[in-house]
């Protein structure tokens, strides 16, 4: 059953592949920024490539990439896997909070100009405020996806963020104002809705930006949860380290041992898949969304309340992890356009 299952779905998404998806709609592509602690897991090397592949199915505009990770070769990273995609003017901006708490397993290697093509470094990157700033204050109203994989120290930031800053041009707006003007959707990889008693990473990180964001922020938010990505695994599929400064990574990330392409489990990809396409596959459900509620987050564990006039969701698995899997892996492995 599940080998005609996944038979079907490949061919849905090979017939999807040849079809431009914005076409049926006449949209402009949605405006998505990353924010990410790139450096330590590898699903966010994985999270970036998936977006770049859909950037480059005309679903989406990569606007910038935000650091929540700092290290001295994250933006150097970050910049060689959107060259790699034909990205590499892109911007990255680093977040001013030093935060190197953990193995910096990947970001030397494939952050190294001498060994992946890059033009950006932590030395020229903007400050995260000022570039979220300054990319809200260009795009059209309600045209902005954010998606956080890692921290919430660097929207938190923006959030708290007061007019004129470091000149960006938005002299009579605040960070909250260009978020209710600018951000349609903010969607987080971040929680546990299935163990309330877990403190979640990403959220225990910086438990005052969580709470601060889940009471203040001015637009919807959509959780996904710990649970989502923690058994779909993707990466294994990887290919020609030698060039492809993604799959380099995933071979230097100890999923498999350190030398050997793994995967891994896919928590970030999650959220960014979401984030462009919503929560199906040509027509099947690979989640479904929570009714509206409220969410909290004490001491970094996980509370949702539902309420009808709540502005928060989580995702609820609908497929077998291996059909969310395929989906996404589909996506990393794809071919550069450039």
């Amino acid at each position: 059953m599940l080998i005609h299952k996944r038979i079907t779905l490949m061919s849905l998404l090979a017939i999807a592949a040849s079809v431009n998806i914005c076409s049926e709609t006449n949209a402009a592509p949605v405006g998505m920024i990353l924010d990410t602690d790139f450096r330590s897991d590898v699903d966010d090397v994985g999270a970036l490539a998936l977006l770049n592949a859909l950037a480059d199915n005309g679903e989406c505009e990569l606007l910038g990439v935000v650091a929540s990770q700092t290290g001295p070769y994250v933006i150097g990273a970050i910049n060689a896997v959107n060259t790699w995609y034909g990205r590499g003017d892109v911007p990255v901006g680093l977040s001013p909070v030093d935060d190197q708490r953990f193995p910096d397993h990947y970001a030397p290697e494939i952050g190294n100009p001498e060994n992946y093509p890059s033009s950006q470094s932590n030395e020229t990157a903007p400050d995260s405020t000022a570039l979220y700033r300054r990319l809200l204050h260009e795009a059209l109203d309600k045209s902005v996806v954010i998606v956080v994989i890692g921290s919430q120290t660097c929207i938190h930031l923006l959030l708290k963020s007061m007019r004129d800053f470091e000149g960006d041009g938005s002299v009579h707006r605040t960070g909250r104002d260009l978020i209710e003007s600018k951000v349609s959707k903010l969607v987080i990889m971040g929680g546990n809705f299935v163990d309330s008693e877990q403190r979640e990473h990403n959220i225990n990180l910086d438990q005052e930006a969580a709470r601060t964001v889940a009471e203040q922020w001015p637009t919807p938010i959509v959780y996904s949860g710990f649970e989502m990505g923690r058994s779909v695994l993707t990466g294994g599929a990887m290919t020609d380290p030698k060039l492809n400064p993604v799959a380099r990574a995933y071979e230097l990330f100890p999923a498999g041992g350190v030398g050997t392409i793994a995967s891994t489990s896919s928590y970030d990809q999650t959220a960014v898949y979401y984030a462009v396409r919503g929560v199906e596959a040509e027509g099947i459900a690979l989640w479904e969304l929570s009714e509206p509620g409220l969410v909290a987050f004490p001491e970094a564990k996980t509370r949702f309340t539902p309420d009808p006039s709540g502005t928060h969701q989580h995702f609820i698995a609908r497929a077998s992890n291996e059909e969310v899997a395929e989906v996404i892996e589909r996506l990393m492995i794809q071919e550069p356009k450039r």
